[in-house]
């Protein structure tokens, strides 16, 4: 075999259950086919014409509201995404008249912008009196 034809085709193990049914298929001459390999290689190509012709999904925005209580929320920031994890869960906590960020150690990034501008937290803001501006 010549090095332009090996990088042309490659092989796959199929388990024997499928090889089974394919051969079935092949020799009832089920819509015509004649080999194992003319089978797959149109199923396969049925197959990714289905997936190229498929919108991906909308992407995941960057911060998600991931868990509200009286004292705090938290934030999945995606943006701290590593190659282990889809992301960090940020600790915003609430007292009176003042939000904290536990991750910045500030009460003015955007993790306590997002986090006010929930319409939760301002619910439970506005029930307890407090007012505090991001």
């Amino acid at each position: 075999m010549s090095e332009e034809s090996s990088n042309e085709y490659g092989g796959v193990r199929l388990p024997r259950e499928i090889l089974e049914e394919i051969d079935q298929i092949i020799k009832h001459r089920i819509r015509g086919y004649k080999s194992r390999a003319e089978f797959i290689k149109e199923t396969l190509r049925n197959r990714l014409d289905l997936i190229k012709a498929t919108p991906p999904p909308p992407p995941l925005p960057p911060m998600e509201h991931f868990n509200l209580n009286e004292t705090g929320v938290r934030i999945l920031d995606r943006t701290l995404a590593s190659q282990t994890d889809s992301g960090r869960i940020i600790d915003v906590v609430f007292s009176p008249g003042k939000v904290w960020c536990e991750y910045c150690e500030s009460g003015k990034c955007h993790h306590v912008k997002f986090a006010l501008e929930l319409q939760p937290v301002q619910e439970i803001l506005n029930k307890k009196g407090w007012t505090i501006k991001p």
